[in-house]
């Protein structure tokens, strides 16, 4: 046999190809690059030949498969390897810092699944304020970038107090390397603060709506139950008529008892002129600190089925986007040297879940040196590398173990939804693909 034919001893397909057959071919999916490719059932026979073999006649198909790192020069060991090499480069070392910041705790809603209820509604004191300006000005010594993200609590209640920091910022960092974003309720996004996040830039902002309003007031409702749902989305309206930069991620949160009216959000976007000019996604609600006690929340699998329907019902409308997920090199935030949470009494936590959880600290602004306790031994130690499962999963490029809290916290793991829909993912790609009379994905 000529020589050629066969793969070079230091080529082999990847252990991260994903392979999901179609009517007239396959699509091969690799979790690690990213990559699809769409075959037509001759070269399909051709690659299921290779993996048989590790031969091929083919040299088209084998430099395309190596472009798209389906094909490596790797063993399935130095993969992951270097996987967890990346991960580890990712979460100790760079020039960048993450810090996601509650000015406040308190909040104008009631929500009945948030998992901050029966925590203090703190607001950050003027001592704080000042100790937090030292923070960051001691960050300028070794971080050259920043991002913020302004959490709660409801953040907008104390803009004020966001306005004095991001000055703060922006006098000990070059303006090129910042960059910020919000979570908000949306309620108190005023003519005003949008103004004011321009000026800032701050060009990102996720607000929640959870159904047509009749449902969205009796989830994101306020103490009184009047009406959140128009008052958001006139917001909405305003501000990306002020500032139509601003990047708006519209959450769905979802679990048995709203699902079934979500579609329905789509209709009311068009009517505020809104549909094509925000981006829309749907998130389970999870199930921390007893939110799900009623059994209402989806299982990992439950929730997968649900996110792959609401993509394919609403792919047409501009809400429904389809995306193949990213791979995920630096796992989370949380298990980073350079990402931080910090609470309005200026106390750190590695987690957006467990702030203002007084158990769950790690340091505070207020310490004069920092040392690592038990609580943040746990996160920077953190690893997956003795999961077995997790080692031999094709998917691992882009789950990475799941969230670290619930492995910390429930000695367990919730993979990533991409586990049970991938094979409704690529169809539904490859369908479109053919809607629109592309040859290739």
């Amino acid at each position: 046999m000529p020589l050629s034919n066969t793969l070079e001893n230091n080529l082999q397909l990847s252990k991260y190809n994903v392979v999901e057959y179609t009517e007239d071919g396959a699509l091969v999916y690799n979790t690690n690059s990213g990559a699809i490719l769409k075959l037509n059932n001759t070269y399909k026979d051709k690659y299921n030949l290779l993996m048989k073999t590790q031969i091929t006649e083919d040299t088209e198909l084998k430099h395309t498969l190596i472009h798209g790192k389906m094909l490596v020069n790797q063993t399935y060991r130095e993969e992951t390897t270097k996987l967890f090499l990346e991960n580890t480069i990712s979460r100790f070392s760079g020039n960048h810092v993450g810090l996601t910041i509650a000015p406040t705790m308190a909040c104008n809603f009631r929500c009945p699944y948030c998992y901050e209820k029966g925590k203090e509604y703190a607001t950050m004191t003027p001592e704080t304020i000042a100790q937090m300006k030292k923070y960051i000005q001691n960050l300028k010594n070794s971080y050259k970038r920043i991002h913020i993200t302004w959490y709660g609590g409801e953040p907008l209640m104390a803009f004020d107090i966001i306005k004095e920091l991001m000055e703060e910022v922006y006098q000990n960092f070059d303006k090129k390397y910042v960059s910020s974003s919000a979570v908000s309720n949306g309620y108190l996004l005023t003519e005003n603060i949008v103004s004011d996040l321009k000026s800032l830039n701050i060009n990102r902002i996720q607000i929640t709506i959870d159904g047509p309003p009749e449902i969205h007031n009796t989830r994101r409702c306020l103490p009184s139950g009047d009406d959140t749902f128009y008052v958001i989305l006139n917001n909405l309206k305003k501000a990306l008529e002020l500032y139509p930069e601003l990047h708006v991620s519209i959450r769905v949160n979802v679990d048995k008892s709203n699902i079934n009216r979500i579609d329905e959000i789509e209709m009311h976007l068009k009517e505020y002129d809104l549909l094509k000019k925000v981006s829309v996604y749907i998130a389970p609600v999870a199930n921390i600190n007893g939110t799900c006690s009623d059994g209402q929340c989806f299982n990992v699998k439950e929730f997968a089925l649900e996110e792959i329907n609401f993509i394919r019902r609403n792919q047409n409308n501009g809400i429904g986007l389809i995306d193949v997920p990213k791979k995920n090199v630096g796992m989370c935030g949380a298990v980073s040297l350079n990402s931080w949470v910090i609470d309005a009494k200026g106390d750190f936590y590695k987690c957006w879940d467990d702030v203002g959880e007084i158990n769950e600290k790690v340091g505070s602004i207020f310490d004069e040196s920092f040392e690592i306790n038990k609580k943040l031994l746990d996160w920077l130690s953190y690893s997956i590398e003795n999961d077995e499962e997790c080692l031999q999963c094709p998917y691992l490029p882009i789950c990475m173990g799941g969230c670290p809290n619930y492995r910390i916290k429930n000695k367990g793991k919730n993979c990533h939804p991409i586990k049970e829909n991938v094979n409704q993912i690529l169809h539904l790609i490859y369908d479109i693909s053919r809607q629109k009379g592309k040859d290739n994905v």
